[in-house]
């Protein structure tokens, strides 16, 4: 599967998940890493928007596209995941939701709905399975957002 991850260009060679891991996400709790990507570029480019104020912005941005092994990636369909999983901010249970995922290490990548359109996916990768190194990072490109999405 082909995801991509929006970052500062001085992030974007950093696969380890250390983001996540310092300040926590949706998926994850403060102290796992994890590595949020998106399954299209649109997405990758909403994720980034909702969670960052325009005004910060840096003209330095990047788009990753990433490569993840299709067998080593399983799904969480809508009705299997906790009722709470859209809140803002995600709660404790929806964070630890991914720890069994984690700490079973059958599969590398974890494909769950984005909250902000749930029929999208997104992908978190686990920077510490055995098999991490089978994910490539493909290319980086320069991105900038429409400066219409930023007013």
């Amino acid at each position: 599967m082909q995801v991509y991850r929006i970052s500062k260009q001085k992030y974007s060679n950093d696969l380890t998940g250390i983001g996540a891991k310092t300040v926590g996400g949706r998926w994850n709790p403060k102290g796992v890493a994890v590595l949020y990507t998106s399954t299209t570029i649109a997405l990758s480019a909403l994720e980034v928007l909702a969670h960052l104020p325009a005004a910060y912005f840096p003209d330095d941005m990047v788009i990753a596209t990433i490569k993840v092994p299709d067998e080593l990636i399983t799904t969480v369909d809508l009705k299997n995941l906790p009722n709470n999983w859209d809140k803002i901010p995600a709660p404790t249970e929806v964070q630890n939701f991914s720890l069994p995922w984690i700490e079973e290490e059958k599969y590398l990548g974890l494909e769950l709905p984005s909250i902000i359109i749930p029929k999208e996916k997104n992908l978190i990768v686990n920077p510490l399975h055995p098999n991490f190194n089978e994910v490539q990072l493909i290319k980086i490109e320069p991105f900038h957002f429409d400066t219409r999405l930023l007013k």
